[in-house]
Protein backbone atom coordinates (compact mmCIF):
# COMPACT_ATOMS: atom_id res chain seq x y z
CA UNK A 1 0.00 0.00 0.00
CA UNK A 2 0.91 3.66 -0.51
CA UNK A 3 2.42 4.72 2.76
CA UNK A 4 0.42 7.10 4.57
CA UNK A 5 3.38 10.01 4.22
CA UNK A 6 2.64 10.08 0.46
CA UNK A 7 -1.23 9.99 1.04
CA UNK A 8 -0.92 12.91 2.78
CA UNK A 9 0.33 14.57 0.08
CA UNK A 10 -2.55 13.93 -2.10
CA UNK A 11 -5.08 16.36 0.45
CA UNK A 12 -2.39 18.57 -0.35
CA UNK A 13 -3.16 19.49 -4.12
CA UNK A 14 -5.68 22.18 -4.92
CA UNK A 15 -6.10 21.16 -8.17
CA UNK A 16 -5.19 24.21 -9.48
CA UNK A 17 -3.58 23.04 -12.46
CA UNK A 18 -0.45 25.28 -12.66
CA UNK A 19 1.18 21.87 -13.15
CA UNK A 20 -0.14 21.21 -16.63
CA UNK A 21 1.78 24.72 -17.49
CA UNK A 22 5.06 23.74 -16.88
CA UNK A 23 4.98 19.46 -17.51
CA UNK A 24 6.91 19.12 -20.60
CA UNK A 25 4.85 15.10 -20.97
CA UNK A 26 1.43 16.91 -21.20
CA UNK A 27 2.23 19.73 -23.79
CA UNK A 28 2.41 17.19 -26.16
CA UNK A 29 -0.03 14.56 -25.58
CA UNK A 30 -2.85 16.83 -23.61
CA UNK A 31 -4.37 14.73 -21.52
CA UNK A 32 -5.72 14.97 -17.84
CA UNK A 33 -4.15 11.66 -16.67
CA UNK A 34 -0.73 12.48 -17.94
CA UNK A 35 -0.42 16.26 -16.27
CA UNK A 36 0.62 15.81 -12.84
CA UNK A 37 -2.59 17.09 -11.37
CA UNK A 38 -4.17 13.94 -13.31
CA UNK A 39 -1.85 11.44 -12.02
CA UNK A 40 -2.18 12.85 -8.67
CA UNK A 41 -5.94 12.03 -8.60
CA UNK A 42 -5.00 8.96 -9.61
CA UNK A 43 -3.26 7.78 -6.83
CA UNK A 44 -5.90 9.47 -4.67
CA UNK A 45 -8.41 7.17 -6.01
CA UNK A 46 -6.46 4.11 -5.51
CA UNK A 47 -5.52 5.04 -2.15
CA UNK A 48 -9.23 5.20 -1.31
CA UNK A 49 -10.17 1.87 -3.00
CA UNK A 50 -11.72 3.76 -5.90
CA UNK A 51 -9.06 2.23 -8.78
CA UNK A 52 -7.94 -0.75 -9.48
CA UNK A 53 -4.22 -1.18 -10.95
CA UNK A 54 -4.31 -2.42 -13.91
CA UNK A 55 -1.46 -1.98 -17.34
CA UNK A 56 -2.82 0.91 -18.26
CA UNK A 57 -2.43 2.93 -15.20
CA UNK A 58 1.23 1.61 -15.22
CA UNK A 59 1.78 3.44 -18.19
CA UNK A 60 0.40 6.41 -17.87
CA UNK A 61 2.91 7.13 -14.09
CA UNK A 62 5.52 5.91 -16.82
CA UNK A 63 4.92 8.63 -18.99
CA UNK A 64 7.28 10.97 -16.49
CA UNK A 65 10.26 12.75 -17.35
CA UNK A 66 10.62 12.45 -12.93
CA UNK A 67 11.73 16.25 -13.75
CA UNK A 68 10.20 18.31 -10.86
CA UNK A 69 8.74 20.99 -13.01
CA UNK A 70 5.58 20.37 -11.59
CA UNK A 71 7.07 20.22 -7.78
CA UNK A 72 8.43 23.77 -8.17
CA UNK A 73 5.48 25.24 -9.60
CA UNK A 74 3.21 23.56 -7.49
CA UNK A 75 1.97 26.59 -5.17
CA UNK A 76 0.54 23.92 -2.27
CA UNK A 77 4.14 22.17 -1.93
CA UNK A 78 2.99 19.14 -2.77
CA UNK A 79 5.98 16.51 -3.21
CA UNK A 80 4.80 15.05 -6.94
CA UNK A 81 8.19 13.57 -7.44
CA UNK A 82 8.08 11.45 -4.44
CA UNK A 83 4.46 10.63 -5.20
CA UNK A 84 5.19 9.33 -8.57
CA UNK A 85 7.89 6.99 -7.71
CA UNK A 86 5.89 5.68 -5.02
CA UNK A 87 2.94 4.78 -7.18
CA UNK A 88 5.66 2.85 -9.37
CA UNK A 89 6.68 1.15 -6.93
CA UNK A 90 2.93 0.56 -5.94
CA UNK A 91 2.00 -0.60 -9.42
CA UNK A 92 5.20 -2.79 -10.13
CA UNK A 93 4.81 -4.48 -6.98
CA UNK A 94 1.12 -5.70 -7.74
CA UNK A 95 1.47 -5.85 -11.47
CA UNK A 96 5.13 -6.01 -12.48
CA UNK A 97 7.65 -4.58 -14.25
CA UNK A 98 6.56 -2.68 -17.05
CA UNK A 99 7.59 -4.83 -19.88
CA UNK A 100 10.06 -2.02 -21.74
CA UNK A 101 12.22 -2.07 -18.15
CA UNK A 102 11.94 -5.79 -18.31
CA UNK A 103 15.50 -5.57 -19.93
CA UNK A 104 16.72 -3.09 -18.26
CA UNK A 105 16.31 -4.31 -15.28
CA UNK A 106 17.70 -7.55 -15.82
CA UNK A 107 21.04 -6.25 -17.06
CA UNK A 108 21.71 -4.10 -13.48
CA UNK A 109 20.94 -6.84 -11.24
CA UNK A 110 23.07 -8.74 -13.73
CA UNK A 111 25.93 -6.58 -15.38
CA UNK A 112 25.66 -3.85 -12.65
CA UNK A 113 24.94 -1.40 -15.63
CA UNK A 114 22.11 0.03 -18.07
CA UNK A 115 23.86 -1.56 -21.04
CA UNK A 116 23.87 -5.17 -20.89
CA UNK A 117 27.71 -5.33 -21.80
CA UNK A 118 30.77 -6.53 -19.09
CA UNK A 119 30.76 -4.32 -16.28
CA UNK A 120 34.64 -4.73 -16.62
CA UNK A 121 34.02 -2.78 -19.85
CA UNK A 122 33.03 0.08 -17.96
CA UNK A 123 36.72 1.59 -17.97
CA UNK A 124 37.01 1.26 -21.90
CA UNK A 125 36.65 4.50 -22.46
CA UNK A 126 40.19 5.24 -21.37
CA UNK A 127 41.44 3.30 -24.50
CA UNK A 128 41.16 6.70 -26.09
CA UNK A 129 43.31 8.81 -24.38
CA UNK A 130 46.74 9.33 -25.35
CA UNK A 131 49.81 9.34 -22.78
CA UNK A 132 47.49 7.26 -19.82
CA UNK A 133 49.36 6.82 -16.88
CA UNK A 134 50.85 3.31 -15.90
CA UNK A 135 48.02 3.68 -12.99
CA UNK A 136 45.54 4.07 -15.55
CA UNK A 137 43.75 6.35 -13.20
CA UNK A 138 43.34 3.25 -10.48
CA UNK A 139 44.82 3.69 -7.80
CA UNK A 140 44.96 1.64 -4.16
CA UNK A 141 43.96 4.37 -2.39
CA UNK A 142 43.45 8.24 -3.08
CA UNK A 143 41.44 11.18 -1.46
CA UNK A 144 38.70 11.65 -4.32
CA UNK A 145 37.01 9.08 -6.13
CA UNK A 146 35.55 9.69 -9.43
CA UNK A 147 31.90 8.15 -9.84
CA UNK A 148 31.50 8.46 -13.85
CA UNK A 149 28.30 6.27 -13.96
CA UNK A 150 26.49 4.43 -16.95
CA UNK A 151 26.06 6.16 -19.68
CA UNK A 152 29.75 8.09 -19.72
CA UNK A 153 31.06 4.68 -19.15
CA UNK A 154 29.17 2.71 -22.30
CA UNK A 155 27.43 5.29 -24.94
CA UNK A 156 30.26 6.49 -27.12
CA UNK A 157 27.96 10.14 -27.65
CA UNK A 158 29.20 10.93 -23.83
CA UNK A 159 32.51 8.94 -23.46
CA UNK A 160 34.26 12.44 -23.77
CA UNK A 161 32.70 13.59 -20.35
CA UNK A 162 35.02 11.04 -18.54
CA UNK A 163 37.77 11.49 -21.03
CA UNK A 164 37.75 15.48 -20.58
CA UNK A 165 36.99 15.65 -16.99
CA UNK A 166 39.98 12.98 -16.05
CA UNK A 167 42.95 15.15 -17.35
CA UNK A 168 41.11 18.22 -16.21
CA UNK A 169 41.55 16.91 -12.45
CA UNK A 170 45.13 15.56 -13.78
CA UNK A 171 45.94 19.46 -14.98
CA UNK A 172 45.04 20.05 -11.33
CA UNK A 173 47.02 17.99 -9.55
CA UNK A 174 43.96 16.16 -7.89
CA UNK A 175 44.47 12.61 -6.19
CA UNK A 176 41.74 10.68 -7.56
CA UNK A 177 40.88 7.26 -8.99
CA UNK A 178 38.20 5.37 -10.95
CA UNK A 179 36.34 2.32 -9.71
CA UNK A 180 36.56 0.69 -13.32
CA UNK A 181 34.93 -2.24 -13.83
CA UNK A 182 34.24 -1.79 -9.83
CA UNK A 183 31.62 0.71 -10.31
CA UNK A 184 28.15 -0.22 -10.19
CA UNK A 185 24.81 1.59 -11.32
CA UNK A 186 24.19 4.28 -8.73
CA UNK A 187 20.67 2.87 -8.77
CA UNK A 188 18.44 5.47 -10.34
CA UNK A 189 17.01 3.26 -13.23
CA UNK A 190 16.05 1.02 -10.43
CA UNK A 191 14.29 3.11 -8.21
CA UNK A 192 12.45 4.40 -11.59
CA UNK A 193 11.26 1.03 -12.16
CA UNK A 194 9.65 1.02 -9.06
CA UNK A 195 11.92 -1.86 -7.27
CA UNK A 196 14.38 0.42 -4.98
CA UNK A 197 14.87 -2.09 -3.12
CA UNK A 198 16.84 -3.74 -5.78
CA UNK A 199 18.96 -0.51 -5.82
CA UNK A 200 20.08 -0.86 -2.31
CA UNK A 201 22.54 -3.54 -3.16
CA UNK A 202 23.84 -1.49 -6.00
CA UNK A 203 24.23 1.55 -3.06
CA UNK A 204 26.21 -0.63 -0.53
CA UNK A 205 28.76 -1.91 -3.19
CA UNK A 206 29.74 1.41 -4.12
CA UNK A 207 30.01 2.62 -0.68
CA UNK A 208 32.01 -0.51 0.23
CA UNK A 209 34.50 0.19 -2.65
CA UNK A 210 34.91 3.48 -1.92
CA UNK A 211 35.55 3.10 1.12
CA UNK A 212 38.57 0.58 0.58
CA UNK A 213 40.07 3.33 -1.02
CA UNK A 214 39.96 5.66 2.12
CA UNK A 215 38.74 8.55 -0.01
CA UNK A 216 36.56 11.29 1.42
CA UNK A 217 35.25 12.76 -1.26
CA UNK A 218 33.15 11.15 -4.08
CA UNK A 219 32.83 13.51 -7.75
CA UNK A 220 30.16 12.74 -10.44
CA UNK A 221 29.72 13.64 -13.88
CA UNK A 222 26.14 12.70 -13.90
CA UNK A 223 23.62 14.72 -11.94
CA UNK A 224 21.59 11.64 -11.35
CA UNK A 225 24.57 9.89 -9.60
CA UNK A 226 25.10 12.50 -7.96
CA UNK A 227 21.52 12.75 -6.35
CA UNK A 228 20.81 9.40 -5.96
CA UNK A 229 24.05 9.01 -3.63
CA UNK A 230 22.86 12.61 -1.79
CA UNK A 231 19.11 11.28 -2.01
CA UNK A 232 19.44 7.71 -0.89
CA UNK A 233 23.20 6.96 -0.18
CA UNK A 234 23.33 6.91 3.24
CA UNK A 235 26.91 8.15 4.06
CA UNK A 236 29.47 11.42 5.53
CA UNK A 237 31.46 11.44 2.03
CA UNK A 238 31.68 14.17 0.56
CA UNK A 239 29.31 14.34 -2.63
CA UNK A 240 30.28 16.79 -5.43
CA UNK A 241 28.95 17.18 -8.79
CA UNK A 242 32.25 17.78 -11.27
CA UNK A 243 30.88 21.55 -11.92
CA UNK A 244 31.38 22.20 -8.33
CA UNK A 245 34.85 20.66 -8.10
CA UNK A 246 35.97 22.58 -10.98
CA UNK A 247 34.71 26.04 -9.96
CA UNK A 248 36.47 25.12 -6.81
CA UNK A 249 39.71 24.53 -8.57
CA UNK A 250 39.34 27.49 -10.66
CA UNK A 251 38.75 29.79 -7.75
CA UNK A 252 42.01 28.01 -5.89
CA UNK A 253 44.05 28.90 -9.17
CA UNK A 254 44.62 25.18 -9.28
CA UNK A 255 43.53 25.56 -13.04
CA UNK A 256 44.21 28.37 -15.60
CA UNK A 257 41.68 29.35 -18.67
CA UNK A 258 42.45 31.20 -21.51
CA UNK A 259 40.49 32.38 -23.89
CA UNK A 260 37.30 30.50 -25.96
CA UNK A 261 35.45 32.74 -28.25
CA UNK A 262 31.89 31.52 -28.20
CA UNK A 263 27.87 32.78 -27.04
CA UNK A 264 26.65 30.13 -25.38
CA UNK A 265 23.71 29.31 -23.71
CA UNK A 266 23.46 27.02 -20.91
CA UNK A 267 20.61 24.22 -20.37
CA UNK A 268 20.31 23.05 -16.57
CA UNK A 269 20.06 19.30 -16.50
CA UNK A 270 16.89 18.62 -14.03
CA UNK A 271 19.19 16.36 -11.44
CA UNK A 272 21.25 18.71 -11.16
CA UNK A 273 19.88 21.75 -10.73
CA UNK A 274 15.95 21.49 -10.12
CA UNK A 275 16.54 18.20 -8.10
CA UNK A 276 20.17 19.09 -6.85
CA UNK A 277 20.15 22.61 -6.22
CA UNK A 278 23.27 23.46 -8.42
CA UNK A 279 23.03 26.29 -10.44
CA UNK A 280 25.58 28.97 -9.75
CA UNK A 281 28.80 26.24 -10.20
CA UNK A 282 28.36 25.39 -14.14
CA UNK A 283 27.52 29.18 -14.60
CA UNK A 284 30.62 30.46 -13.12
CA UNK A 285 32.87 28.00 -14.78
CA UNK A 286 31.00 29.92 -18.13
CA UNK A 287 32.09 33.46 -16.61
CA UNK A 288 35.45 32.46 -15.38
CA UNK A 289 36.49 31.62 -19.47
CA UNK A 290 37.36 34.41 -21.07
CA UNK A 291 35.70 35.22 -24.34
CA UNK A 292 32.33 33.28 -23.41
CA UNK A 293 28.86 34.97 -23.63
CA UNK A 294 26.46 33.59 -22.06
CA UNK A 295 22.35 34.28 -23.44
CA UNK A 296 20.27 32.79 -20.81
CA UNK A 297 17.31 30.26 -22.03
CA UNK A 298 13.93 31.96 -21.52
CA UNK A 299 13.05 28.58 -19.00
CA UNK A 300 16.12 29.14 -16.95
CA UNK A 301 17.39 27.39 -13.27
CA UNK A 302 14.04 26.01 -11.62
CA UNK A 303 12.40 26.39 -14.58
CA UNK A 304 14.54 24.71 -16.91
CA UNK A 305 12.41 22.55 -19.38
CA UNK A 306 13.54 18.56 -19.13
CA UNK A 307 15.50 18.05 -22.75
CA UNK A 308 13.54 14.80 -22.17
CA UNK A 309 16.15 12.35 -21.67
CA UNK A 310 14.83 11.48 -17.44
CA UNK A 311 12.70 9.76 -15.37
CA UNK A 312 13.39 6.21 -17.49
CA UNK A 313 10.98 7.83 -20.41
CA UNK A 314 13.40 6.78 -23.45
CA UNK A 315 13.43 3.27 -22.20
CA UNK A 316 9.38 3.53 -22.32
CA UNK A 317 8.67 5.56 -24.66
CA UNK A 318 11.25 7.17 -27.34
CA UNK A 319 9.08 8.53 -29.47
CA UNK A 320 7.76 10.88 -26.70
CA UNK A 321 11.64 11.76 -25.58
CA UNK A 322 12.25 12.93 -28.70
CA UNK A 323 9.25 15.22 -29.01
CA UNK A 324 10.41 16.80 -25.54
CA UNK A 325 14.50 17.13 -26.83
CA UNK A 326 12.65 19.06 -29.86
CA UNK A 327 11.14 21.47 -28.04
CA UNK A 328 14.12 22.28 -26.08
CA UNK A 329 16.09 22.90 -29.00
CA UNK A 330 13.50 24.91 -30.23
CA UNK A 331 13.69 26.95 -27.02
CA UNK A 332 17.72 26.82 -27.96
CA UNK A 333 16.83 28.58 -31.10
CA UNK A 334 15.56 31.81 -29.72
CA UNK A 335 17.94 32.70 -28.02
CA UNK A 336 20.05 33.02 -31.03
CA UNK A 337 23.21 31.06 -29.94
CA UNK A 338 24.20 28.61 -31.95
CA UNK A 339 26.14 27.09 -28.80
CA UNK A 340 24.33 24.96 -25.83
CA UNK A 341 26.42 24.08 -22.87
CA UNK A 342 25.04 21.69 -20.44
CA UNK A 343 26.53 19.37 -17.57
CA UNK A 344 25.09 15.79 -18.01
CA UNK A 345 25.71 13.03 -20.15
CA UNK A 346 21.85 12.10 -20.87
CA UNK A 347 21.36 15.94 -22.11
CA UNK A 348 24.55 15.31 -24.59
CA UNK A 349 22.83 12.43 -25.64
CA UNK A 350 19.18 13.56 -25.86
CA UNK A 351 20.22 17.25 -27.42
CA UNK A 352 22.85 16.30 -29.43
CA UNK A 353 21.33 13.02 -30.69
CA UNK A 354 17.69 14.99 -31.44
CA UNK A 355 20.06 17.61 -33.06
CA UNK A 356 21.86 15.24 -35.70
CA UNK A 357 18.83 13.65 -36.70
CA UNK A 358 16.91 16.77 -37.59
CA UNK A 359 20.29 18.45 -38.99
CA UNK A 360 19.81 21.49 -36.53
CA UNK A 361 22.56 24.19 -37.07
CA UNK A 362 23.61 23.37 -32.99
CA UNK A 363 26.48 22.80 -31.23
CA UNK A 364 25.90 21.03 -28.03
CA UNK A 365 29.12 20.60 -25.67
CA UNK A 366 28.99 19.19 -22.34
CA UNK A 367 30.49 21.47 -19.89
CA UNK A 368 34.71 19.56 -19.08
CA UNK A 369 34.58 20.35 -22.97
CA UNK A 370 35.11 23.92 -22.54
CA UNK A 371 36.65 23.80 -19.66
CA UNK A 372 39.28 21.83 -21.07
CA UNK A 373 39.64 23.96 -24.54
CA UNK A 374 40.25 27.02 -22.09
CA UNK A 375 43.10 25.07 -20.25
CA UNK A 376 44.64 24.38 -23.43
CA UNK A 377 44.95 27.71 -24.33
CA UNK A 378 45.71 29.09 -20.46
Amino acid sequence: MIPKSIAEEFDQCIKCGLCQATCPVFKDLLLEKFNPRGKIQLARYYSQGKLDLSDHYRDIFAKCLLCGACVVTCPSGVDLNKVFVSMREEITTKRGLHPKMEEVVRSLLVNHNISDEDNAERGGWRDFLKDLPEHMYQKDRAEVVYFVGCVASFFPMAQTIPQNLVRILESADVDFTILAGEEWCCGFPLIGAGVPEKAREMAEHNLAKVRELGAKKVVFSCPSCYRTWHEYYETDLELFHSTQLIERLIKDGAIRLGEVKATVTYHDPCDLGRNGGVYDAPRQILKSIPGITLVELENNRAQSVCCGGGGNLEMVDSGLTGTVAQNKIEEIKRTGAKTVVTSCQQCIRTIKGRARRQKADLTVYEITELVLQAISRG
